[in-house]
């Protein structure tokens, strides 16, 4: 057996060779641009960031001020005009007014887009945004009235919340008189009726709001368009109108004995704990769900916790309205067991992922993999369990698909049954826009089809996350500001 031995050359980087006498420019080859020396092509493009996130916002540009490689611009003294953390906040504002509130709730899906995904982990974004809406609160900014002449347009806006505020702040901005139309008593939507305050606390959600307010915008609470007032007289009032009404109403089990008065909405439940008037649940809550609104139910059932001595019809009256809770029975209440179910996987639930560990935490019971088929009651009527089975759920087409897997029917016991399977729009009063599938049809610039002047955005376009309501009224307003 032989083998044979090569000599290899030392490893150098010299550009020449021994002998050489000519030299040679690297820069003729690239304008040669032959195949091994092509210039880089620059290309003017959204960066990742900004193109996932639904509102819009000028990531890229914030993080820059942030990080320092952006000054604020220079006074006459030669002093900067205001502190990097106000530059920065004043440009992630241009597009959402919402930081301190966002930053706090959104999912954050420009993390997921983020460029440092490729390299070892995103930038934390969210955290961000969620320090340069702290600041702005704590030294008291606001918004700087707009240079710009009245332009003597007027416009409504059909809804207070995310939606409506975000296309009154922008369309201030551009000179327009704005006028808020709302049925409840406080702006907000389903910034304050939707998401538990331990969430958004409410001192952080009004000065949010309240800078909008300063700008100029004008108010109208509990007053419902097509209830308290028609679509007409507001057509014929105003130049303009926005319909954000938001999808409010929840959606009900569609399963047999599903009207049982212990079986409520998700919407409903939180907007009672959001009034006050729920303060304690009954011993075993089952949410079914599998989304964020989901988790926010079951944590806030699990906070409230039960009441030994309390009567069985308490919870759904408090949800329905008709009672309130008494405050000082909070020092006895005991932990609730709450369960929550999702058709997906636990790995592939719609929630956050942060979310669900969070409630995994805090002692909720996850279940995946199970679809309610029924509501066993008992001799009054009332819910006493959940019926399930096992399914294996994907998304096809959008669509979801559910396979049944038969003989895997189990009860899971309930002393309250929440339906957190999504949201419906309520159109009394505004029939017309209804599209026959609980929403309204727009064009890419939001305009209603058919109904010029006429715009829409929110939940009441498809119930999705509130950055993109915040994104769709600003979007909605530059559609408005041309219509005008």
């Amino acid at each position: 057996m032989s083998a044979t031995t090569q000599t290899q050359e030392p490893l150098n980087f010299r550009r020449y060779k021994d002998g050489d006498s000519k030299i040679r420019r690297l820069n003729e080859k690239i304008f040669k641009a032959s195949n091994s020396y092509k210039c880089p092509t620059y290309i003017q493009s959204t960066p990742p960031c900004q193109g996932s996130c639904p509102a819009g916002e000028d990531i890229r540009g914030y993080l820059a001020i942030v990080r320092g490689t952006e000054k604020p611009p220079m006074g006459a003294d030669g002093k900067p005009i205001m502190p990097w953390q106000e530059y920065a906040w004043r440009r992630l504002t241009e597009a959402n007014p919402f930081p301190s509130v966002m930053g706090r709730v959104c999912p954050a899906p420009c993390e997921t887009g983020c460029n440092r995904n490729e390299v070892e982990d995103h930038v934390g974004i969210n955290s961000v945004e969620h320090f340069l809406g702290e600041y702005a609160i704590a030294n008291n900014l606001k918004f700087n009235k707009p240079n710009v002449a009245p332009s003597g347009k007027k416009v409504a806006i059909l809804g207070g919340g995310p939606a409506g505020l975000s296309c009154a702040y922008q369309l201030t901005l551009k000179g327009h008189d704005v006028t808020i139309f709302d049925e409840h008593e406080f702006l907000g939507g389903m910034m304050r009726y939707g998401i538990p305050g331990f969430r958004t606390p409410r001192d952080v959600l009004d000065a949010e709001i309240q800078r909008i307010i300063d700008l100029g915008v004008k108010t109208q609470m509990r007053t419902r368009v097509g209830t308290d007032i028609s679509l007409e007289q507001i057509r014929k009032d105003f130049d303009s109108v926005f319909l954000g009404m938001g999808a409010q109403a929840g959606r009900a089990l569609p399963i047999e004995n599903g009207d049982a008065p212990n079986v409520v909405t998700a919407t409903a439940f939180l907007k009672a704990f959001n009034d006050g008037r729920l303060q304690h649940v009954g011993k075993r809550v089952v949410v079914v769900g599998g989304g964020d609104t989901s988790i926010d139910v079951a944590t806030v059932a699990r906070r409230l916790g039960h009441i030994k001595n309390a009567k069985p019809t308490d919870a759904e009256a408090a949800i329905a309205g008709h009672l309130a809770h008494d405050v000082a029975t909070i020092s006895a209440k005991e932990g609730a067991e709450v369960t929550l179910t999702s058709v997906f996987n636990i790995d592939k639930m719609q929630a956050n992922k942060h979310e669900i560990e969070q409630a995994l935490a805090e002692g909720i019971h996850i279940r995946g993999s199970l679809v309610p088929v029924g509501v066993v009651r008992d001799a009054t009527g009332r819910a006493t369990a959940l019926r399930v089975q096992q399914c294996e759920a994907k998304l096809v087409g959008g669509k979801l698909d559910l396979k049944m897997m038969e003989g895997t029917e189990q009860d899971i016991e309930a002393d309250l049954i929440v339906s957190a399977i999504g949201q419906a729009v309520d159109f009394t009063g505004l029939e017309a826009f209804n599209n026959g599938k609980g929403a309204i049809n727009s064009d890419k610039n939001y305009q209603v089809q058919g109904q010029p002047g006429v715009f829409v955005g929110g939940d009441v376009i498809r119930p999705h996350l509130l950055t993109t309501a915040i994104g769709h009224g600003a979007i909605a307003a530059d559609g408005i500001d041309r219509f005008l």
